[in-house]
């Protein structure tokens, strides 16, 4: 029998396993993932992915390489409400109004939210576990025995063949799906809200660029047989996914028959594959087992109905929230108690998203049912008339406040769903600011993170604050990196800090460094402390020792 040692096994290589192994790798964590499949699948079930992600993806490097295979929504900013596919508009959402929105959402992110099929995302991030030197990717293998002690886990296999295997890992990530079983042999409880229905998805192929054009990602076709959704998979190619609803107690419609009364006469299409779901959100009674070595991220911790996309997305952040808080336990700087902050950071993240796409979900449902009635009154009605039920649609397809704004820590962890207000705040995403180096090059604040910890100070106490880091270093390994930000190129150099230049001085205004303070941003880009600067060297050690050991600094009562 094959037996393999990491520090961290992974099951299952789909988008959230593959992007929480890659986190896992970048940090040098060495770590085993187990999938059972030797391709990714066929059907390309969730397509967006949002702003957060494509954040993720840019610090992995790999934000380039998904956009060779995916679709930027810069070119595509609007959702369009269609009688059919080849028939008249009834109305359009467009999700960037103006132009000052366009140049509001460029300064609140170095990217941008784009389109991805789940299946080529996933082929993406497991080409680059394949080449990274401190990951193991096994396919078409069957994970079917977890063994969690107090000291590690012990996880066996089986291939193809029959041929059985094991590994053995400090600590295990469960991204086996909604439908794994072995997050329940952990003693982690499935739950599960009531269905809101069942879908039907079909994945087809055909030339709609001249009947719909390149300026929607989404399509929404009512008329008096049908009511679904048009997915942008891939336009250049000619590839769509149509998602209809099934009426309770109704059998599964005919996909071929579905797919005319959804596209209108004369449009060639050919059906790649079809299959049926229910919709409806499921989560964990826990987020990591009794013995403290087990955590579940993605589907299997929670799904949610597809209105809003969050469901990939959601996954992939979570990943991105688990990584540097094991990297931190098995590098030897921070206590085992900081893994417990995973699932207290990202529970509460993921219920409201699962929250707000149920809300999405019956709005649309019911905006759905008042549209098919009025125009089965009046084939010719005035697309004014769904104006307003159209725009009432609007937290479905527009939510940079949902996607950005979430807090860690917070009672409510979201503010406005569609209004993203940068808040430098703790548990929040540290605010995007461009920044120059010394080299004349721009790199973005959740740059300067990527790694470690990074202490962001003005130019008033930077040399105090230089040196508080260092005293840090003296005491610990905690990996901590000092940014002094100037209003301009005084050519100054504080020992021990990284020297950046705020062109514009919007940084340093909305971060409060003009005078002595300083803000420590977690690894994973997140605000950790907020340091008035009375004392920085008690001030940071007092940080850093909370921030290692419960992800935040918690002498703020967080509101």
């Amino acid at each position: 029998m094959t037996v393999l040692r990491t520090q961290v096994a992974v099951v299952g290589a789909g988008p959230t396993g593959s992007a929480t192994a890659l986190c896992l790798a970048r940090a040098g964590v060495e770590v085993v993932v187990l999938e059972r499949r030797t391709e990714p699948p066929r059907h390309p079930q969730a397509t967006l992915v949002n702003v957060r992600t494509t954040e993720i993806l840019r610090e992995l490097d790999l934000l380039d390489a998904a956009l060779a295979v995916g679709t930027s929504l810069e070119q595509a900013a609007r959702v369009r409400f269609l009688h059919q596919a080849a028939g008249a508009e009834l109305g359009r959402l467009e999700l960037v109004q103006t132009t000052d929105k366009l140049m509001r959402l460029a300064r609140q992110s170095p990217t941008m939210p784009m389109i991805c099929p789940q299946n080529r995302m996933q082929a993406v991030l497991t080409e680059q576990l394949r080449l990274s030197r401190n990951a193991t990717l096994l396919t078409g293998v069957r994970a079917e025995e977890v063994a969690p002690t107090a000291s590690g886990v012990s996880i066996g296999y089986v291939d193809t063949d029959g041929i059985q295997g094991r590994v053995v890992a400090d600590y295990l990530v469960l991204a086996e799906g909604m439908h794994g079983g072995l997050r329940g042999r952990c003693g982690m409880g499935r739950t599960e809200t009531a269905a809101l229905g069942s879908l039907l998805d079909i994945y087809f192929r055909a030339d709609l660029r001249d009947r719909l054009g390149a300026d929607s990602v989404l399509q929404w076709i009512v008329n008096d047989r049908i009511r679904g959704v048009l997915i942008t998979v891939a336009p250049d190619a000619g590839e769509w996914l149509l998602e209809i609803p099934i009426e309770e107690g109704a059998a599964v419609p005919d996909a071929d028959v579905a797919l005319r009364q959804a596209l209108g006469a004369g449009i060639d299409a050919e059906i790649r594959s079809s299959r049926t779901w229910i919709m409806g959100c499921t989560g964990v009674d826990r987020w990591r087992d009794d013995s403290g070595r087990v955590f579940v991220v993605g589907d299997a911790a929670h799904t949610f109905p597809p209105t809003g996309g969050f469901g990939m997305n959601t996954g992939i952040q979570d990943g991105h929230n688990l990584a540097w808080k094991l990297a931190a336990v098995l590098g030897g700087w921070a206590q085992p108690e900081l893994l417990d902050s995973y699932g207290a950071e990202r529970a509460p993240v993921a219920n409201f998203n699962a929250e707000q796409s149920t809300r999405n979900a019956v709005a649309m449902r019911e905006f759905g049912d008042a549209a098919a009635a009025l125009l089965a009154d009046s084939p010719d009605l005035d697309p004014s008339a769904l104006a307003d039920g159209i725009e009432a649609q609007r937290p479905h397809f527009d939510f940079y406040g949902q996607a950005l704004g979430f807090r860690y820590g917070a009672d409510e962890p979201v503010e406005s769903v569609v209004d993203y207000r940068p808040r430098v705040e703790i548990g929040c995403r540290a605010p995007h600011h461009w920044l120059r180096d010394e080299s004349g090059e721009y790199l973005g604040v959740l740059d300067l993170a990527a790694g470690g910890f990074v202490l962001l100070c003005g130019p008033e106490q930077a040399e105090r604050w230089a040196d508080s880091v260092g005293y840090v270093h003296l005491m610990n390994t905690v990996p901590v990196v000092t940014a002094a930000v100037f209003p301009d190129d005084r050519g100054e150099k504080i020992s021990g800090a990284r020297t950046l230049i705020d062109t514009t001085g919007e940084l340093l205004a909305e971060y409060g460094l003009a005078g002595a303070g300083a803000v420590l941003i977690r690894p994973d880009g997140h605000i950790g402390a907020l340091l008035a600067g009375a004392d920085p060297y008690n001030e940071t050690i007092r940080a850093v020792i909370d921030c290692t050991a419960t992800g935040l600094q918690r002498s703020e009562v967080l509101t």
